[in-house]
């Protein structure tokens, strides 16, 4: 039957418009991972600790960037809603990095301290334009994920790997340090947002003619939840990365948040690239599905199964061959990395197939019920990697616990979509 579905699939537009986003996204993949044994080397596991705690700071406050409003520009059936909330996202993310720019630049050593990373207080100074762009960037995803411009998410993906790759190993070999790879982290955002905005900049952004103060304040007030829960909602789950790199801090140190930050680089690039692929496309045929009164339960078998068709095979190696794996490749000190990645490779691949998954609660309205799963789960995942390392002391078993909990969780959620969907 699997088969026969994906066979079914093959030939649909849903599979067409994935294949092109996750094409991009699989050239995308392929320089930072053929690059990674070079990064490396060139830089020791505690600068990778530094960059780990910048990207989950940049995480909590990209979620924000925007108010969450670019979620909904691909939802209106009119397309002059839809440029009234693309406007209303990119001036929030314009007002939050002036926000955090008064933030940060003259307390950056003191936050830095007190986050017991003395090392990251030069880069939280870059930290503003970096939620700038993180902000933009999603916005045009949505935008042009709205217009089916799926080769220009795809390039944007590619435009983003060559920029972070290519300014991380030019910085290395120069003897930059952390800063190698913050400046990497900002140069793949810049050059990302070029690449997904560029059809626009040629025709001078003319949606921009639709767009009015009363026509975003309206779209404001009719996707109010946005804010009010989706936003909460998205940070509680970007905040899961800050407070585990926090944990691993306090309990094993600052090299052990340098394996865990490359090994989680690694298991989630398929989620960040190939997920997302899935993800945008899916979003606009459950938002299409929705508006034409359609059932989501197709789409929703249907998205499954391309989720699991492309997750299974690489987490089952990693699972059986992580460490050999990742010393091999990396090289021997980042095997414990790969003892890591074993372990949570049943947790990364359920991850994968909930991401995109997550659209569908935006879609149907069900977003309150889906902020209480985010919060349990992250209770959960924090709870077990404590109790984990207070049993065993040992932050590799601690994954394992955390993994056959988290494995529990995710059933629990999919079963809820499942029936969510069902419903009218």
């Amino acid at each position: 039957m699997l088969l026969v579905r994906l066979k079914n699939l093959a030939g649909s537009g849903f599979a067409r418009n994935v294949a092109t986003l996750a094409g991009g996204a699989a050239l995308a993949q392929f320089l930072p991972l053929f690059a990674s044994p070079l990064l490396t080397r060139l830089y020791h596991p505690a600068e990778f600790g530094v960059l780990a705690v910048y990207v989950a700071w940049l995480s909590n406050l990209a979620v924000l960037a925007t108010g969450r409003y670019e979620m909904a520009i691909v939802l209106p059936n009119e397309d002059r809603r839809s440029a009234n909330l693309m406007g209303l996202s990119l001036t929030i993310a314009l007002g939050l990095s002036v926000l955090c720019a008064l933030l940060f630049w003259p307390g950056h050593q003191w936050l830095a301290a007190k986050a017991g990373a003395p090392k990251l207080a030069p880069w939280l100074l870059l930290l503003p334009l970096s939620v700038l762009l993180a902000g933009l960037m999603q916005a045009w995803t949505n935008w042009n994920n709205r217009l089916q411009r799926y080769q220009a998410n795809a390039g944007g993906r590619i435009a983003q790997a060559i920029g972070s790759t290519g300014v991380q190993l030019g910085l290395g070999f120069a003897g930059a340090g952390a800063g190698g790879l913050v400046f990497g982290q900002l140069a793949g955002q810049a050059a990302s947002l070029a690449a997904q905005a560029w059809q626009d900049v040629r025709q001078r952004f003319g949606w921009r003619h639709q767009v009015s103060r009363a026509g975003m304040a309206a779209e404001a007030r009719a996707y109010v939840e946005f804010p009010r829960v989706n936003a909460p909602n998205a940070f509680v789950a970007a905040l899961l990365d800050t407070l585990t790199v926090t944990l691993l801090t306090m309990l094993s140190g600052s090299v052990t948040v340098g394996l865990y930050g490359l090994m989680m680089r690694v298991l989630k690039m398929p989620a960040a690239l190939i997920g997302q692929a899935v993800g945008q496309v899916a979003f606009r045929d459950f938002a299409a599905a929705k508006n034409a009164g359609q059932s989501l339960l197709p789409l929703y078998r249907k998205t499954l199964v391309v989720l699991l068709a492309l997750a299974v095979p690489p987490f089952v190696a990693i699972l059986l061959w992580g460490a050999p794996l990742f010393g091999l490749v990396f090289g021997a000190s980042w095997r414990p990395a790969g003892e890591m990645a074993a372990m949570l490779a049943p947790y990364i691949l359920c991850h994968f197939i909930a991401s995109p998954l997550g659209m569908i609660p935006l879609v149907i309205q069900r977003q309150r019920t889906a902020f209480g799963f985010t919060i349990v789960g992250n209770a959960l995942f924090l709870g077990s990697l404590w109790a984990g390392f207070a049993l065993w002391g040992s932050v590799t078993a601690a994954f394992g616990l955390v993994s056959a909990v988290m494995v529990v969780y995710f059933l629990v959620y999919f079963y809820w979509l499942y029936r969510a969907v069902q419903q009218p």
